[in-house]
């Protein structure tokens, strides 16, 4: 996929306030822009987080690394991060509200995916993705389920519920960052 046929086909540019550039696509599709250093980003990372839908994502440009989660059922071990559920603000917008008992989370699997390559996460696997370099992904969503999504913080750390991802930049800014990233 090329830059002209995103911008040709997007719609619903935006900032997600972990750093990264979001564009629908019709059909259940998504590009998403990371690790270019003019997107702005949230005082605190809630990258940690599931979602209520499976989906499939391929890297277009550059690397991404992708660490999948589990949670521990052990009894006696002191939680590692609080839970919290986003709830709906003005337009595509949201605020983390409290959500449910602590969780310890302890990391399964990493997996490092080239230009080209892909993985998939099924809905409620708790991941967090990291780039090392302008990186840009197609997201392919599945069946969508009737679940809290859910986000988690470090214990002792709040949201940044401060940052409005309207706010932050105009469309034309991020249509130019997404062009130097596909440039």
């Amino acid at each position: 996929m090329t830059f002209d046929e995103i911008r040709a086909e997007g719609t619903g540019i935006r900032v997600h306030g972990n750093g990264f550039i979001q564009i629908d696509l019709p059909n259940s599709k998504r590009v998403n822009v990371w690790g270019h250093s003019a997107i702005p980003r949230q005082n605190v990372a809630t990258q940690l987080h599931d979602h209520r839908f499976d989906f499939y994502s391929f890297v277009l440009r550059g690397t991404m690394v992708n660490a999948i989660y589990r949670e521990s059922t052990t009894r006696g071990l002191d939680p590692s991060h609080d839970v919290y559920t986003p709830q709906p603000r003005a337009g595509e917008d949201t605020v983390l509200v409290p959500f449910g008992d602590p969780a310890r989370l302890f990391i399964r699997q990493v997996d490092a995916m080239l230009q080209g390559e892909s993985y998939r996460m099924r809905a409620g696997d708790i991941h967090e993705t990291f780039v090392n370099q302008p990186t840009a992904t197609l997201m392919l969503k599945g069946e969508t389920y009737d679940r809290p999504v859910r986000v988690f913080c470090p214990i002792g750390k709040k949201p940044d519920n401060d940052f409005v991802r309207h706010e932050v930049m105009n469309e034309d800014d991020l249509w130019q960052i997404v062009g130097d990233v596909f440039a």
